[in-house]
């Protein structure tokens, strides 16, 4: 019993010693003291959760925030595509070789890693999507390299929303993982 009340006061001071984190010393946490909209809200939200006030009714955004684009990630920049007649990215060949550092993003590498299939093995379910609609998303693309990242980052290959992989093996518009698989030492 002894041991127990011992614990318990334990605990209580650890959770009192805990309460001191955001005051303040953490450069961390300076934003409620930094003059912006998100400082005045936390110290809104402060006053409500000691219930002398109106809890805040929305969130500022501090900083301004932008989610990277498919392109980002594949670091591949698309030049604009004329309307009257896109090109198709050439696919690359078996014996073409690939160097990280190239446009080659490490997220391909790590997908060809994790996906073990083969191009053209059905290993994921497809409904709605045809070969020509595939066809027509993967000209918009500048490489298949970027195809391929942007279908990742669209939730791929477990979903295909913009219908790019419409026999389900995990692969877009011709990108190889193989290439990728083999060892660069």
């Amino acid at each position: 019993m002894r041991n127990l009340a011992t614990l318990a006061v334990f605990g209580s001071v650890l959770a009192l010693a805990g309460c001191g984190e955001n005051t303040g010393w953490n450069p961390n946490y300076s934003a409620m003291h930094n003059g912006s909209a998100y400082a005045k809200y936390l110290q809104e939200r402060e006053v409500a959760l000691h219930g002398k006030g109106q809890a805040p009714k929305a969130i500022p955004i501090q900083l301004p925030a932008q989610a990277p684009t498919p392109d980002d990630i594949a670091g591949t920049p698309v030049k604009p595509q004329a309307a009257t007649a896109p090109k198709q990215a050439a696919p690359r060949t078996q014996g073409t070789p690939v160097r990280v550092g190239q446009g080659v993003t490490p997220v391909l590498v790590r997908y060809a890693h994790q996906e073990t299939q083969a191009p053209g093995t059905r290993t994921y379910q497809r409904s709605g999507s045809s070969d020509s609609a595939a066809a027509r998303v993967c000209r918009t693309y500048a490489s298949v390299d970027a195809a391929q990242a942007a279908f990742i980052a669209a939730g791929g290959p477990v979903i295909d929303p913009h219908g790019m992989d419409p026999d389900g093996d995990g692969f877009v518009c011709g990108w190889d993982p193989r290439p990728f698989r083999q060892s660069r030492l």
